[in-house]
């Protein structure tokens, strides 16, 4: 069985540079010999030739050169952030303070459309991720009451991850918060959740209105979905102790359920490495107990594709000492040919008692 995905971490969208196009003729004004071309930069940003190489170039001026570059491009970033080619050079200038101000007023008005545009965002997202904090939040602060909207656009999510990075603001967390469930259920939108509570709860926030929305929501179905399994997973490692208490007492007499499903049992794992003291006993008991259930729930695991890796996260959480030999000994006599009982022991490092 293949080993069960680790939860998918939200991560900006890469910036690809176009790709060299052969016999495509430069516009007037072209950069020859590292030249600026004053008085044709916008034209020469729109060529996917003369993108890459005012790239190279602007970032190098002079301070003085540099304005005179922020003045001409001044009156056209905004469609330049939405350009084919003219994007990448407007998120190479983004980290260039004297340009702060000019993106600034491009961006000012346009944060939802841009967010939520295939190129705008990377050029956005760039700005934002560069900005000084007061900055970065009176342009994000145009998000509010779109929250939902760009966080399940494809491109929105990306951008709706790196504001809430950028800024904290309260009104990103406390709106992504009040449709959990449904931005969880859906790729883009649980993109925006993972990496949101991630950073609040890192960042010290309170992430309870989310949480305990996702334990209202249906916690079970979550967990066995294919996108807010990931959630769930996230919610568990940066909930406070109360509903961290909560979510493990209602998902793990449902262990062997989520086990037998793909999503689910990245939660299971989650719920076993977390769950600890009587909670972790009663597992331990269901599956390596005396009685005929707890040697069904056994050989349900060890015949699984997904539930072995469940068993052999259990198996870890056991300390060494009679209680974790007897749990080996149980494997190994339920191990047979065509089971993953050999792959459980050895992954144990029991592979010679196998």
């Amino acid at each position: 069985g293949a080993a069960a995905p680790p939860p998918q971490q939200p991560q900006q969208q890469p910036q690809q540079q176009p790709p060299p196009q052969r016999g495509t003729s430069s516009p007037p004004g072209a950069t020859a010999g590292g030249k600026v071309p004053w008085g044709s930069l916008v034209a020469t940003a729109m060529d996917p030739k003369g993108s890459r190489e005012l790239q190279q170039l602007l970032p190098k001026l002079s301070k003085g050169q540099l304005a005179r570059a922020r003045d001409e491009l001044a009156p056209h970033m905004h469609a330049l952030s939405r350009h084919t080619f003219g994007n990448y050079l407007v998120s190479k200038l983004a980290p260039l303070a004297p340009m702060h101000a000019a993106l600034a007023a491009a961006f000012r008005g346009r944060v939802v459309e841009l967010l939520c545009h295939a190129q705008g965002s990377r050029v956005v997202q760039a700005y934002l991720a560069a900005a000084a904090p007061a900055e970065a939040e009176s342009l994000v602060s145009e998000l509010d009451g779109h929250v939902v909207e760009c966080a399940l656009d494809t491109h929105g999510s990306w951008g709706v991850c790196v504001a809430y990075s950028a800024t904290h603001a309260p009104f990103l967390l406390r709106q992504i918060s009040a449709s959990v469930v449904q931005l969880s259920l859906e790729q883009h939108g649980c993109r925006v959740v993972q990496s949101v509570l991630q950073e609040a709860g890192n960042a010290g926030v309170d992430c309870s209105a989310a949480v305990g929305r996702i334990i209202g929501g249906g916690l079970e179905e979550l967990a066995l979905h294919r996108f807010a399994n990931y959630a769930v997973q996230v919610a568990l490692r940066q909930c406070g102790a109360a509903q961290r208490e909560a979510m493990l007492g209602a998902l793990m007499p449902r262990l062997l359920p989520l086990s037998a499903s793909k999503h689910g049992s990245n939660v299971a794992e989650v719920v076993l490495s977390l769950a600890s003291g009587p909670l972790l006993d009663a597992a331990a008991e269901s599956i390596f107990g005396a009685g005929e259930p707890a040697s069904a729930a056994l050989r349900q695991l060890v015949e699984h594709q997904f539930g072995n890796y469940v068993l052999q996260t259990l198996l870890r959480r056991l300390a060494d000492g009679p209680r974790r030999a007897a749990a080996l000994a149980k494997v190994r006599e339920a191990t047979t040919a065509t089971n993953f009982g050999r792959s459980i022991l050895s992954r144990l490092g029991e592979a010679e008692a196998a």
